[in-house]
Protein backbone atom coordinates (compact mmCIF):
# COMPACT_ATOMS: atom_id res chain seq x y z
CA UNK A 1 0.00 0.00 0.00
CA UNK A 2 0.81 3.52 -0.45
CA UNK A 3 0.40 6.84 1.29
CA UNK A 4 -0.84 9.45 -0.58
CA UNK A 5 2.55 11.34 -0.15
CA UNK A 6 3.83 8.18 -1.76
CA UNK A 7 5.38 6.10 0.67
CA UNK A 8 5.24 2.22 0.58
CA UNK A 9 3.64 0.58 3.72
CA UNK A 10 2.99 -3.08 4.47
CA UNK A 11 -0.38 -4.61 6.52
CA UNK A 12 -1.09 -8.00 7.82
CA UNK A 13 -2.90 -9.48 10.54
CA UNK A 14 -5.95 -8.69 11.70
CA UNK A 15 -7.85 -7.51 14.64
CA UNK A 16 -9.08 -4.24 16.26
CA UNK A 17 -6.26 -2.45 17.24
CA UNK A 18 -2.64 -1.74 15.05
CA UNK A 19 0.42 -2.18 15.45
CA UNK A 20 2.85 0.40 13.69
CA UNK A 21 6.67 -0.28 13.95
CA UNK A 22 9.61 1.79 12.96
CA UNK A 23 12.83 0.61 12.62
CA UNK A 24 16.42 2.20 13.20
CA UNK A 25 18.84 3.94 11.80
CA UNK A 26 19.81 2.23 8.39
CA UNK A 27 17.40 -0.69 8.97
CA UNK A 28 13.86 -1.35 7.46
CA UNK A 29 10.98 -3.19 8.26
CA UNK A 30 13.43 -5.97 8.30
CA UNK A 31 14.03 -5.62 12.07
CA UNK A 32 10.46 -6.63 12.76
CA UNK A 33 10.61 -10.02 10.75
CA UNK A 34 10.32 -12.48 13.58
CA UNK A 35 7.64 -9.86 15.50
CA UNK A 36 4.92 -9.31 12.49
CA UNK A 37 3.88 -13.22 12.00
CA UNK A 38 4.10 -14.17 15.57
CA UNK A 39 1.60 -11.01 16.34
CA UNK A 40 -0.75 -11.44 12.81
CA UNK A 41 -3.24 -13.20 14.80
CA UNK A 42 -3.74 -10.58 17.25
CA UNK A 43 -2.98 -7.18 15.67
CA UNK A 44 -2.87 -5.65 12.27
CA UNK A 45 0.59 -5.34 12.20
CA UNK A 46 2.02 -1.98 9.98
CA UNK A 47 5.50 -1.93 8.50
CA UNK A 48 7.85 0.14 6.25
CA UNK A 49 11.12 1.20 5.40
CA UNK A 50 11.75 5.13 6.66
CA UNK A 51 12.30 7.24 4.10
CA UNK A 52 15.79 7.12 3.09
CA UNK A 53 15.72 3.11 2.76
CA UNK A 54 14.40 0.29 1.03
CA UNK A 55 11.29 0.94 -0.74
CA UNK A 56 11.30 4.89 0.37
CA UNK A 57 14.52 5.33 -0.57
CA UNK A 58 14.35 8.12 -2.68
CA UNK A 59 12.72 10.10 -0.05
CA UNK A 60 14.68 11.98 1.91
CA UNK A 61 15.05 11.01 5.50
CA UNK A 62 14.34 14.56 7.38
CA UNK A 63 12.41 13.96 10.96
CA UNK A 64 9.62 15.87 10.24
CA UNK A 65 8.79 13.70 7.39
CA UNK A 66 9.32 10.45 9.37
CA UNK A 67 6.73 11.35 11.82
CA UNK A 68 4.49 12.87 8.76
CA UNK A 69 4.64 9.26 7.43
CA UNK A 70 3.97 7.58 10.61
CA UNK A 71 0.71 9.91 11.30
CA UNK A 72 -0.40 9.73 7.73
CA UNK A 73 -0.03 5.77 7.92
CA UNK A 74 -1.81 5.71 10.99
CA UNK A 75 -4.82 7.50 9.59
CA UNK A 76 -5.22 5.40 6.61
CA UNK A 77 -4.98 2.40 8.52
CA UNK A 78 -7.99 3.72 10.64
CA UNK A 79 -7.60 1.66 13.73
CA UNK A 80 -7.29 2.66 17.27
CA UNK A 81 -2.71 1.68 17.32
CA UNK A 82 0.19 1.26 19.60
CA UNK A 83 3.30 2.90 18.62
CA UNK A 84 6.68 0.70 18.65
CA UNK A 85 9.80 2.62 18.04
CA UNK A 86 13.42 1.17 17.83
CA UNK A 87 16.38 3.69 18.23
CA UNK A 88 15.68 6.38 15.82
CA UNK A 89 12.33 4.67 15.90
CA UNK A 90 11.49 6.14 19.54
CA UNK A 91 12.52 9.99 17.82
CA UNK A 92 9.91 9.42 15.34
CA UNK A 93 6.75 7.51 17.44
CA UNK A 94 7.54 9.70 20.40
CA UNK A 95 6.09 12.46 18.69
CA UNK A 96 3.39 10.30 16.82
CA UNK A 97 2.43 9.88 20.03
CA UNK A 98 2.44 13.10 21.35
CA UNK A 99 0.67 14.31 18.55
CA UNK A 100 -2.08 11.82 18.30
CA UNK A 101 -4.71 13.11 16.06
CA UNK A 102 -7.70 11.93 17.02
CA UNK A 103 -6.65 10.03 20.58
CA UNK A 104 -5.93 6.90 18.16
CA UNK A 105 -3.00 6.11 19.66
CA UNK A 106 -3.46 3.99 22.67
CA UNK A 107 0.18 3.10 23.95
CA UNK A 108 3.83 3.46 23.24
CA UNK A 109 6.77 1.41 23.33
CA UNK A 110 10.23 2.23 22.99
CA UNK A 111 13.32 0.05 22.32
CA UNK A 112 16.75 2.13 23.06
CA UNK A 113 15.46 5.43 23.96
CA UNK A 114 17.48 8.49 25.16
CA UNK A 115 16.68 12.05 25.85
CA UNK A 116 18.82 12.95 22.96
CA UNK A 117 22.29 13.50 21.18
CA UNK A 118 23.10 16.92 21.11
CA UNK A 119 25.99 18.06 21.76
CA UNK A 120 27.65 15.15 19.83
CA UNK A 121 26.95 16.63 15.88
CA UNK A 122 31.12 16.05 15.35
CA UNK A 123 30.05 11.84 15.24
CA UNK A 124 28.57 12.93 12.21
CA UNK A 125 31.66 14.01 10.05
CA UNK A 126 33.68 11.25 11.49
CA UNK A 127 31.18 8.25 10.20
CA UNK A 128 31.49 10.01 7.28
CA UNK A 129 34.91 9.51 7.34
CA UNK A 130 34.99 6.38 8.18
CA UNK A 131 32.14 5.13 5.70
CA UNK A 132 33.91 6.83 3.13
CA UNK A 133 37.27 5.24 4.06
CA UNK A 134 35.87 1.71 4.43
CA UNK A 135 33.13 1.35 2.77
CA UNK A 136 29.31 0.90 4.56
CA UNK A 137 29.79 -3.40 4.11
CA UNK A 138 32.62 -3.26 6.09
CA UNK A 139 31.14 -0.68 8.67
CA UNK A 140 27.77 -3.14 8.84
CA UNK A 141 29.70 -6.02 9.40
CA UNK A 142 31.62 -4.50 12.22
CA UNK A 143 28.03 -2.70 13.75
CA UNK A 144 26.49 -6.27 13.61
CA UNK A 145 29.22 -7.84 15.20
CA UNK A 146 29.45 -5.35 17.89
CA UNK A 147 25.71 -4.19 18.02
CA UNK A 148 24.34 -7.71 18.60
CA UNK A 149 25.56 -10.55 21.54
CA UNK A 150 26.26 -13.29 21.55
CA UNK A 151 22.58 -14.84 21.82
CA UNK A 152 21.64 -13.96 18.54
CA UNK A 153 21.84 -16.41 16.25
CA UNK A 154 24.40 -15.99 12.94
CA UNK A 155 21.47 -15.81 10.82
CA UNK A 156 20.36 -13.17 12.09
CA UNK A 157 23.66 -11.35 12.63
CA UNK A 158 24.63 -11.86 8.86
CA UNK A 159 20.80 -10.65 7.76
CA UNK A 160 21.66 -7.51 9.88
CA UNK A 161 24.71 -6.88 8.29
CA UNK A 162 23.45 -7.60 4.87
CA UNK A 163 20.74 -5.41 5.33
CA UNK A 164 23.26 -2.15 6.76
CA UNK A 165 24.93 -2.86 3.83
CA UNK A 166 22.50 -2.07 1.58
CA UNK A 167 22.28 1.11 2.82
CA UNK A 168 22.88 4.65 0.51
CA UNK A 169 25.94 6.12 2.59
CA UNK A 170 24.50 9.67 1.64
CA UNK A 171 21.05 8.74 3.21
CA UNK A 172 22.58 6.92 6.22
CA UNK A 173 24.33 10.11 7.05
CA UNK A 174 21.98 12.25 6.31
CA UNK A 175 19.41 10.23 8.86
CA UNK A 176 22.23 10.30 11.27
CA UNK A 177 22.33 14.02 11.36
CA UNK A 178 18.34 14.05 11.94
CA UNK A 179 18.40 12.38 15.17
CA UNK A 180 22.41 13.65 16.25
CA UNK A 181 20.72 17.49 15.86
CA UNK A 182 17.48 17.27 18.00
CA UNK A 183 16.84 16.35 21.31
CA UNK A 184 13.40 14.62 22.34
CA UNK A 185 13.36 15.97 26.19
CA UNK A 186 10.97 18.55 25.02
CA UNK A 187 8.77 15.77 23.77
CA UNK A 188 8.77 12.94 25.78
CA UNK A 189 6.67 15.50 28.38
CA UNK A 190 4.37 15.40 26.10
CA UNK A 191 3.17 12.12 25.62
CA UNK A 192 0.13 11.47 27.17
CA UNK A 193 -0.36 7.36 26.64
CA UNK A 194 1.11 4.61 28.92
CA UNK A 195 4.29 3.76 27.65
CA UNK A 196 7.04 1.22 27.86
CA UNK A 197 10.24 1.96 28.04
CA UNK A 198 12.80 -1.27 27.45
CA UNK A 199 16.45 -1.13 27.25
CA UNK A 200 19.00 -3.95 26.65
CA UNK A 201 21.27 -4.56 29.90
CA UNK A 202 23.52 -5.11 27.66
CA UNK A 203 23.15 -1.82 25.26
CA UNK A 204 26.36 0.33 24.44
CA UNK A 205 24.48 2.79 22.32
CA UNK A 206 21.63 4.10 24.62
CA UNK A 207 22.26 2.15 28.22
CA UNK A 208 20.15 1.72 31.29
CA UNK A 209 21.08 4.63 32.80
CA UNK A 210 19.60 6.75 29.48
CA UNK A 211 16.64 4.89 29.32
CA UNK A 212 16.15 5.55 33.29
CA UNK A 213 16.52 9.42 32.18
CA UNK A 214 13.40 8.77 29.37
CA UNK A 215 11.39 7.29 32.29
CA UNK A 216 11.94 10.11 34.31
CA UNK A 217 10.43 12.58 31.26
CA UNK A 218 7.96 10.40 29.73
CA UNK A 219 4.58 10.91 32.14
CA UNK A 220 2.69 6.88 32.90
CA UNK A 221 5.89 5.26 31.75
CA UNK A 222 7.60 2.05 33.22
CA UNK A 223 10.91 0.39 32.35
CA UNK A 224 12.07 -2.64 31.37
CA UNK A 225 15.59 -4.42 31.34
CA UNK A 226 15.82 -7.12 28.65
CA UNK A 227 18.91 -9.50 29.89
CA UNK A 228 20.83 -10.91 27.86
CA UNK A 229 20.28 -8.04 25.13
CA UNK A 230 22.27 -4.90 23.46
CA UNK A 231 20.90 -2.75 21.79
CA UNK A 232 18.44 -4.40 18.63
CA UNK A 233 16.91 -6.05 21.35
CA UNK A 234 14.15 -7.37 18.87
CA UNK A 235 17.12 -9.02 17.04
CA UNK A 236 19.15 -10.88 19.98
CA UNK A 237 15.66 -12.28 22.33
CA UNK A 238 12.81 -11.93 19.86
CA UNK A 239 10.58 -14.27 21.94
CA UNK A 240 11.42 -11.67 25.10
CA UNK A 241 10.33 -8.64 23.68
CA UNK A 242 7.26 -10.50 21.75
CA UNK A 243 6.44 -11.55 25.40
CA UNK A 244 6.54 -7.85 26.93
CA UNK A 245 4.93 -6.18 23.98
CA UNK A 246 2.18 -8.49 23.84
CA UNK A 247 1.72 -8.43 27.79
CA UNK A 248 1.98 -4.46 27.19
CA UNK A 249 -0.62 -4.25 24.73
CA UNK A 250 -3.14 -5.78 26.38
CA UNK A 251 -3.11 -4.69 29.81
CA UNK A 252 -1.27 -0.85 29.22
CA UNK A 253 1.37 -1.72 31.96
CA UNK A 254 4.46 -3.88 32.19
CA UNK A 255 4.25 -7.59 32.74
CA UNK A 256 5.86 -8.70 35.97
CA UNK A 257 9.44 -10.16 35.78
Amino acid sequence: MRTSGGITYYVCGKGDQAVLCHPSLGLGRFLFHRMVPALSREFVMVTWDPRGTGDNRDFAPVMASWVGDALDILGEVGLPAHLLGVSLGTWVMARAAAANPAQQVLSLALIGATPGFVGQGQDVPDRRAQLYATGMAQFAAEYARSTLTEYAMDEVRDNLAAELAGADVENYLQAMAAIYTESNEAVYPEVGVPTLIMVGARDARTSPAQAEQVRQLVPHSEIKVLPRCGHLALLDQPERVLRECRYFWRHRHAADD
